[in-house]
C-alpha cells in the first residue's frame, strides 16, 4: 500500500534550520529525513546532486538554496522552500519593536529588507499598523549573489539611511554582523514549518502514486521488413540481436515483455520506472542503443496510465506519432494526454492533443487543423524562440514531411493566421525558401 510506504526527505539549509526541520518531522512517521546542513548558500548544489536521485522530495530551508537549485540543476522532481512571509515576518517585525533603540518617539522605524517581495512586506506592515519612516527592500533576483545583498544593506546603514537590516540569507546576517550592523535574522516559525512538512508530505504522496501509474511501450523495428536486400539470415541475427537488448533491458527494469508476430515488442513497468530510464523524459538511452549498435530504424511509443487498456491506447497513439515521424524517435503519451517527443531531439515538443482553451478552439476551426497540431505549433515556436519560420524548420521540428509541413503553412496563410514576411536562401542550391510569420497568439 502507498499509504505505508516512507517519503524519503531531503532536508537542505543552514544547519540550525535542517537541525529544526529534523525535530518538527518527529510529528511525520512517514517522513524519512536525510539532513544536508550548510555553513553557506554556495553549498547547496553539491548536497542536491548528492541526494537527488536517492529521495523523493528536495526541501530547502529558505527561498535562496531552493532558487539556486532550481537554476542549475534540471531535476523534475518537488522542489519545495520554507517560506519567510506570514508569521516569520510579524516576528521579526516584533523583535524590531522591542528594541526601542531602533525606532524614534512615533514608533517608526528605518530599515533594509532582501529577498522578500515588497507587497508582501507593506501587506504585513499594514496588519501590524506599524509605521514605518523608510524601508528599502533588494527582492530576489535570478543570479543574485550574496555579497551583493550584503553590499546593499551595509552601504545603507553606513550611509545612515537605515537603523537596522532585516535579512532572510544566513550568510549575509553573519557577515552583517561581523562588520558591526545591527542585524536581525528572517527564520521560519514552528507553525510554518509544520505547514511546509504537510505539504512535503502531500507532495511524497503523489510522486509514489505517479510512480505506481501504468506504462507500456511498444517498440517496432521497422528495419526489419523494409530492407529487401538483405537475406533471412541476417534478418533472424538482427532480430536475435534486438532480442538480447530487449532481455538485458527487461532484467535491468524488471519489465513484463512480449514480442509479437509482426516484429513489435511490448513490455509492461511503471511510470516511477519510465521517468528514471529516460531521465525525466528527455531522452531514451534503449532508442539510441538498438539503432547504433545493431544499424536498424526503431520506433517507441510509450503510454502511461491508470489501467492496462489506457496506458495501451496511449502507447498505441505515441507510436503512431513516432512512426509520422520518419521513424528512429520515441513519444510519450500522458494520462492527460499531453505528448512528449521526440525524446532526444534538440526542439522536443510538449503539447496537448486536448485542449479546452475557447480561443485554441477558435484557431484550430479557423485554420481547418486539428487543436493538437495547433497546441504543437505553439509549442514548437517556444522552443525555437520565434514565430518566423520555414517550411524545412517546421518539417525539421514536427518531424514530418516538407510537403506536409507546407500544407500546414498555406492552410494558416490562407486561414490569415500566417503570413509571408520574406525568403531565406538555403545553402546548397535551390530555390529561396518563404519565411512565415505565425500569428497564433504565443
Amino acid at each position: 500500500m502507498v499509504e505505508d510506504m516512507e517519503i524519503k526527505v531531503a532536508v537542505i539549509g543552514p544547519d540550525d534550520l535542517v537541525e529544526s526541520i529534523t525535530i518538527a518531522a518527529k510529528a511525520f512517521p512517514a517522513l524519512k529525513l536525510f539532513p544536508f546542513g550548510y555553513k553557506h548558500e554556495r553549498e547547496t548544489l553539491q548536497h542536491v546532486r548528492k541526494c537527488k536521485d536517492e529521495v523523493d522530495v528536495l526541501l530547502f530551508a529558505g527561498p535562496i538554496p531552493y532558487q539556486i537549485a532550481r537554476e542549475h540543476v534540471e531535476e523534475h522532481k518537488p522542489m519545495i522552500y520554507l517560506p519567510y512571509t506570514g508569521t516569520s515576518l510579524y516576528r521579526v517585525f516584533f523583535q524590531l519593536l522591542r528594541d526601542k533603540h531602533f525606532h524614534d518617539k512615533n514608533g517608526r522605524v528605518r530599515f533594509s529588507i532582501d529577498i522578500l517581495r515588497q507587497e508582501e512586506i507593506e501587506e504585513r506592515l499594514e496588519e501590524l499598523e506599524l509605521a514605518v519612516q523608510q524601508m528599502y527592500v533588494k527582492e530576489y533576483q535570478t543570479g543574485q549573489q550574496t555579497n551583493e545583498i550584503v553590499q546593499f544593506h551595509y552601504d545603507l546603514w553606513i550611509n545612515q539611511e537605515v537603523d537596522a537590516v532585516l535579512t532572510c540569507v544566513t550568510s549575509v546576517y553573519k557577515r552583517l554582523v561581523e562588520l558591526g550592523v545591527p542585524s536581525y535574522r528572517i527564520i521560519p516559525t514552528k507553525s510554518s514549518i509544520h505547514d511546509c512538512l504537510q505539504r512535503v508530505q502531500l507532495e511524497g504522496r503523489s510522486v509514489q502514486l505517479s510512480d505506481t501509474q501504468i506504462a507500456i511501450g511498444i517498440i517496432s523495428v521497422d528495419s526489419f521488413s523494409q530492407k529487401r536486400e538483405s537475406s533471412e539470415y541476417d534478418v533472424q541475427r538482427k532480430k536475435l540481436a534486438v532480442h538480447q537488448i530487449l532481455i538485458d533491458y527487461g532484467e535491468e527494469i524488471q519489465a513484463l515483455m512480449n514480442w509479437s508476430d509482426r516484429d513489435e515488442i511490448t513490455f509492461v513497468t511503471t511510470r516511477g520506472v519510465i521517468e528514471r530510464t529516460t531521465h525525466n523524459f528527455s531522452y531514451y538511452p534503449l532508442l539510441e542503443q538498438i539503432v547504433n549498435q545493431l544499424n536498424v530504424t526503431a520506433s517507441i511509443g510509450i503510454g502511461l496510465g491508470r489501467t492496462a487498456n489506457e496506458a495501451e491506447s496511449k502507447a498505441r497513439e505515441a507510436l503512431s506519432k513516432s512512426k509520422m515521424s520518419g521513424g528512429g524517435s520515441c513519444y510519450i503519451v500522458m494520462p492527460d494526454g499531453n505528448v512528449l517527443g521526440p525524446l532526444g531531439k534538440e526542439h522536443q515538443l510538449a503539447y496537448s492533443v486536448r485542449c479546452d482553451d475557447p480561443e485554441r478552439l477558435h484557431l484550430a476551426r479557423q485554420a481547418g487543423l486539428s487543436v493538437g497540431t495547433i497546441n504543437k505549433l505553439i509549442s514548437f515556436c517556444r522552443n525555437h524562440g520565434s514565430s518566423k519560420v520555414t517550411a524545412a524548420e517546421l518539417a525539421g521540428g514536427f518531424g514530418i514531411t516538407i510537403r506536409s509541413a507546407r500544407r500546414i503553412l498555406s492552410k494558416l496563410e490562407q486561414s490569415q493566421l500566417a503570413s509571408v514576411i520574406g525568403e531565406e536562401q538555403p545553402v546548397s542550391k535551390g530555390r529561396p525558401r518563404q519565411l512565415y510569420n505565425l500569428n497564433l497568439s504565443l
